[in-house]
């Protein structure tokens, strides 16, 4: 009885929240949100179509985040802003069901002007088209806007009780992710019915002549997460900081310093590019599978194994991060999203889609160095707007050019043509990396002689304990880069993983 009461009294009640929000947002998103090309297209709508509507929605992420994440910040109620994004976004998302499909005339006729490239604008943009766009152009920013407002809360939460990694919170959004994503795809399958033949398609459908999914299950069971997981938010402890908010002065300042970094500016420009694959990819390979004849079964199939082969990286990303470094770590997306285009371009039986994507895993630890580069790179005061920074390059500017290049390629030339030029523009990305980093980790270099020393009783306050977390350090200095694999201070001594190296003066 004794060790149980010491083990219940272990337990962080408040990460605890946090993983049951994590486990609840992505199991109501992976419903849908993997589905909604191939719905849409079900709708009458072309790959072109479909590549504007989601572009669209992502590209108006570039102000809603960071517009959320400063609100959150100046007045100190992220939580309110969290529950509000996620019910608001929810119920205009939920409302897509309710769309009507392009009527088969239509779908026959800008299918036949696709093919001649006639360019009729007049059946391009369709009422289902425009319904669509401005749904998802508003909902789409705002619900993912949520998603970086419970991550600060993780890293906050983590630093303030000293315990904890944010990869092991996160892991459960992938569980949910993982199982829920497979289960709605068997239940839509279980709901199929069959149509009239009379309705032909768009003449590129993926789907079996007379025959289409019924995803009205995959609304409903996304609704009900999304109310259990403002359910949790309003659980979960304001996560704020003690005071009231700053000014906007100051905060303008903060978030002056934050994009000073170069070698954030760096890692950002990484995160755009692995966001444009992360769109190709999501967005059009389901399209290709449905091509080859998948049912949604072999969807929610590759969505359950994409995801669950995260769990266990989630569980020692910390341990690769430590070993590797941030940038090694980053510039291995590159490669791993290019071995994946590579082998998609091959797929001649959607099965094989499901082996490939175990690779996935590694997008697990990509994701965790870096929102845990963005969290130190930023003080207390911006962690919010530091993570919507992230969020919105690669969601909402990397994602959407994804989306609209890989529509054109994909209506143009086909998938093998999208998908073997994808491969070949991550090794280009990861060259430009490296060489970026590298080049100015040599700049930095050269301003550590003009560093101060310090006294030792100095630097041994700042040691950590052997092998902590680096979420759990004091915020560290504005406008330090990071870089590398360790924690230095300023006279050059290690005292962690991860690299610091103080800037020239701002004011020089």
């Amino acid at each position: 009885m004794a060790s149980c009461a010491g083990d219940c009294a272990s337990v962080d009640r408040d990460l605890l929240v946090v993983k049951a929000i994590f486990f609840l947002f992505y199991s109501g998103t992976s419903c849908i949100y993997p589905y909604l090309t191939v719905y849409m297209q079900q709708q009458g709508l072309l790959a072109s179509q479909i590549g504007v509507i989601k572009s669209g929605g992502k590209f108006i992420s570039v102000f809603i985040r960071p517009a959320l994440g400063s609100i959150a910040d100046i007045t100190g109620r992220a939580k309110t802003v969290a529950v509000l994004t996620v019910g608001v976004a929810s119920a205009l998302l939920f409302s897509v069901l309710f769309i009507p499909p392009v009527p088969a005339r239509e779908q026959r006729h800008l299918a036949e002007a696709n093919r001649s490239d006639t360019g009729d604008t007049q059946s391009w943009f369709s009422l289902t088209f425009w319904l669509f766009f401005w749904i998802l152009f508003v909902s789409h920013g705002v619900l993912w806007g949520s998603v970086f407002q419970v991550e600060a809360a993780t890293y906050q939460i983590i630093k303030k009780n000293q315990r904890g990694e944010f990869g092991r919170q996160r892991l459960f959004g992938s569980v949910g992710y993982a199982l829920f994503g497979f289960l709605s795809g068997v239940a839509m399958d279980m709901y199929t019915h069959q149509t009239r033949p009379a309705n032909p398609g768009n003449g590129t459908s993926p789907h079996f002549r007379g025959k289409e999914s019924d995803y009205s299950v995959a609304f409903y069971m996304f609704l009900a997460f999304m109310v259990l997981s403002v359910v949790c938010l309003l659980a979960l402890k304001d996560w704020s900081p003690a005071r009231k908010g700053q000014s906007t002065g100051g905060f303008l300042k903060n978030l002056r310093r934050l994009l000073s970094q170069l070698n954030l500016i760096i890692v950002l420009f990484a995160v755009l590019l692995l966001g444009a694959c992360d769109g190709a990819s999501g967005t059009f390979l389901f399209l290709h599978l449905k091509n080859l004849g998948a049912s949604q079964t072999v969807l929610g199939t590759y969505l359950f194994v994409k995801k669950a082969a995260e769990i266990p990286i989630y569980v020692i990303s910390g341990w690769i991060i430590k070993k590797l470094g941030h940038e090694v770590v980053i510039g291995g997306g590159f490669v791993v999203y290019g071995l994946r285009f590579l082998l998609y371009s091959f797929v001649s039986n959607p099965w094989w889609a499901v082996a490939i994507d175990t690779l996935n895993s590694y997008q697990a630890v990509t994701t965790v160095a870096i929102t845990q580069y963005a969290s130190i790179s930023a003080g207390d005061e911006l962690q919010t707007v530091a993570q919507a920074i992230v969020a919105t390059t690669f969601f909402s500017i990397g994602d959407p050019l994804g989306d609209l290049v890989g529509g054109q390629v994909f209506d143009q030339y086909g998938a093998v043509v999208l998908f073997r030029a994808f491969a070949v523009s991550c090794l280009i990305g990861c060259l430009l990396f490296y060489l970026l980093y590298v080049c100015n980790g040599k700049k930095e270099k050269s301003t550590e002689g003009d560093l101060h020393p310090v006294e030792e009783n100095d630097t041994n306050d700042t040691l950590p304990p052997s092998g902590e977390d680096v979420t759990k350090m004091a915020a560290l200095e504005p406008g330090a880069f990071l870089r590398g694999g360790s924690l230095s201070n300023r006279a050059g001594e290690s005292i962690g993983h991860i690299s610091l190296v103080r800037p020239q003066d701002q004011s020089e």
